[in-house]
């Protein structure tokens, strides 16, 4: 019997001991920082955040399988401060600080690099990139005069995560100082819509009117989706499946937000007469982060009063469960009547 305990006491001080090894070499292991890869130290040279401009541009394209270019969106670094801007919405989005490591702490950003050729004023490298949790086949084109990285190319694997919408990416650096510049700006109207923004404004606006919204089909047939009625400033909301009013608070239709102007590159298409009198036709592209859509807009050319909107919204992004959608204006104060009231 007490054999069993001698040897049971010693059990379990060896296994206390292999427990303590273990954890010291884990937290060994963790402590360790990631040391760079030696053959990148060139690529590292080119890379460092430390050694850009204080502006430049980078252009992220999709690269398709015929080798044709896509752009997918541009970053604007200036001071430190980063601006992103895709292209299918041509709005700048502040996005904080530039920060571009060259390593984290699972490791360095590039590894196992190698030079593929010297062409021209552009040194041809190729290394294995990783961001966690992403990875990538890199390819880089640095300049031979002022070191700068040029092109990047990023192909990623089948079956991984994929850090952009597409599998193969081409990164383009510029750093002409000179086209630094609309990102910074405080965005502004845009001078062409002074029209429009005069009719979309609150304070243009009555008291109490109704606005009713319809999917526009794709026979031009309208289903009823939703009414706003406004009432000195509230906001009560109805859907077409419900009877229910449900209040949204106070009504908010400005011509600017953080992105930029509601409206941009207006145009005047033309005069129509409609029953409620003439109306002026415009064509713009509107914007409500983070959806963009073609819009066209009726004015009343008496009172300058929106009538009608409708909004073709891209594939990218619909802000209704459809891709058109009617507005239509109605400024008798009897229908926009208080729910409680009816």
């Amino acid at each position: 019997m007490f054999a069993w305990v001698v040897m049971g006491k010693i059990l379990n001080c060896a296994w206390t001991i292999a427990l303590a090894i273990v954890i010291s070499t884990s937290w060994a292991q963790a402590a360790r920082k990631p040391k760079t890869d030696t053959s990148c130290s060139e690529i590292e040279r080119a890379y460092d955040q430390k050694n850009r401009p204080e502006q430049y541009t980078i252009t992220t394209n999709e690269m398709k399988a015929d080798g044709s270019l896509s752009p997918y969106q541009v970053l604007q670094i200036n001071k430190g401060k980063l601006f992103k801007k895709f292209s299918f919405s041509g709005k700048w989005q502040p996005s904080g600080e530039a920060y571009f490591p060259l390593k984290d702490r699972l490791g360095p950003t590039f590894t196992s690099c190698r030079l593929l050729s010297r062409t021209g004023k552009l040194l041809h490298y190729a290394a294995a990139w990783h961001e966690f949790p992403y990875e990538a086949k890199a390819e880089l084109w640095i300049s031979k005069d002022e070191h700068r990285l040029v092109r990047m190319l990023r192909r990623y694997p089948k079956g991984r995560s994929l850090q952009l919408p597409f599998a193969v990416a081409l990164d383009v650096y510029d750093y002409d100082a000179t086209a630094i510049s609309s990102a910074t700006q405080a965005p502004r109207p845009d001078p062409s819509c002074v029209d429009v923004n005069n009719a979309y404004r609150q304070d243009s606006r009555p008291p109490r009117y109704t606005i009713n919204i319809y999917q526009v089909r794709d026979d031009g047939s309208l289903k009823p989706y939703q009414a706003l009625r406004i009432d000195n400033d509230n906001t009560y909301t109805k859907y077409a499946f419900s009877d229910k009013w449900l209040t949204r608070g106070k009504a908010y239709f400005s011509i600017m937000d953080r992105m930029g102007p509601k409206f941009s590159s207006c145009k005047l298409l033309g005069e129509e007469s409609s029953a409620t009198g003439r109306l002026l036709h415009y064509a713009a592209t509107w914007q409500t982060f983070p959806y963009t859509a073609a819009a066209e807009l009726w004015v009343a050319k008496d009172s300058g009063r929106l009538m009608k909107t409708v909004r073709r919204y891209p594939d990218t992004g619909w802000q209704f469960p459809f891709a058109v959608a009617l507005e239509l204006y109605d400024y008798n104060p009897l229908q926009a009547a208080l729910p409680g009231s009816q």
